[in-house]
């Protein structure tokens, strides 16, 4: 996987052996990982500014309280439209699989065998995005340099042609 060493991936699990060995299996790979037992646990953190969140969609914690997956999902969509979140879950229903992806899950994992090589694929998939959306935002900033640099050739070419006009009449 394409990365840099600042990486930052939030995982919120509350089973905290399957968060700790999917943490280790991360940072084995280079990332920088911070393991939450709760939505409301990684929100506190939110300064961080994570690359990516890893997101189990059902959560318990001691109270029995907790904000699940589709919640916290929601509550990331308030403050970023582009922050990528990958849910986790045992659960294969499509109904709600496709209602996570909708609300702007990036995509929906089982906890299964496959779970880690699924896992690599779609984080390729999205470090991939990650860089060219920065390349597009590097692009653009040139672009909006570029045409500064145009409007001012041809406004130097359109006095020019307008001092030869003048100097010819």
């Amino acid at each position: 996987m394409e990365k840099t060493d600042s990486t930052t991936i939030f995982i919120v699990e509350d089973n905290e052996m399957f968060a700790e060995s999917l943490a280790i299996s991360l940072r084995n790979k280079g990332f920088i990982v911070h393991p939450f037992r709760s939505g409301e646990q990684m929100i506190s953190w939110w300064e961080v500014d994570p690359d990516i969140i890893l997101l189990d969609y059902y959560l318990d914690n001691a109270q029995g309280i907790a904000m699940n997956g589709d919640k916290i999902l929601r509550f990331i969509r308030r403050i970023s439209k582009n922050l990528p979140v990958v849910i986790l879950t045992s659960n294969s229903d499509i109904g709600e699989a496709t209602s996570l992806l909708k609300q702007g899950a990036v995509d929906f994992i089982l906890k299964d065998d496959d779970l880690l090589p699924n896992l690599d694929k779609t984080l390729q998939q999205v470090l991939d995005s990650i860089t060219l959306r920065k390349e597009i935002a590097i692009n653009k900033q040139k672009i909006k340099k570029y045409r500064q640099h145009f409007l001012v050739i041809a406004l130097i070419v359109a006095l020019a042609a307008m001092t030869l006009l003048w100097l010819m009449s």
